[in-house]
């Protein structure tokens, strides 16, 4: 397979298992300035990272947005994709673009796409416990020791950048 560097690029191949199918999840936490997304194999984070893409909003942003998916794909086999998605009072014009742009790659890969708003992360926390950005991190952080240095990096930042990437395992964990 060749892409437009005139790279070779390996498909991905799936595993030829007849047990139950592995399935690898894509968590995705998005705005149109960050990008934060975490893959989750049999309960184990396999990878996880975050983006940002600086420049103002555009159809080309969308397009290296696209980009930067694709060798996650193809180097995890990706079997479902999650996206993490605020309520829709809060969406603009430019997120719902990018949502659809995001929607429609996977799905010409036949990859299901799920969405999830901030109320399905209510699982993931303590019974009693505030249902917090800042709690949820910790308690990812406890499942996830890897995490931790994240954490305690976004606790000392003004602007809460690690959020996003903090979201997307939370929204990959609820359909693990």
């Amino acid at each position: 397979m060749k892409v437009k560097s005139g790279k070779t690029v390996q498909p991905c191949i799936p595993s030829l298992s007849t047990r139950a199918p592995n399935m690898v999840t894509l968590g995705i936490s998005t705005n149109t300035r960050l990008l934060g997304l975490a893959v989750i194999k049999q309960n184990s984070l396999v990878d996880y990272s975050i983006h940002l893409h600086k420049s103002s909003w555009s159809p080309s942003k969308a397009d290296l947005i696209l980009t930067s998916l694709e060798p996650c794909v193809r180097q995890y086999c990706i079997t479902r994709v999650i996206l993490s998605i605020p309520y829709a009072h809060h969406q603009t014009e430019a997120f719902r673009q990018l949502i659809y742009y995001i929607r429609a790659f996977f799905e010409a890969k036949g990859i299901p796409v799920f969405a999830e708003t901030p109320e399905a992360f209510y699982p993931l926390y303590s019974p009693g416990q505030k249902k917090t950005k800042k709690v949820l991190m910790k308690s990812l952080t406890q499942q996830f020791p890897q995490l931790s240095y994240w954490y305690k990096k976004e606790m000392r930042n003004k602007s809460k950048y690690y959020i996003k990437l903090f979201e997307a395992v939370a929204v990959a964990m609820l359909y693990k």
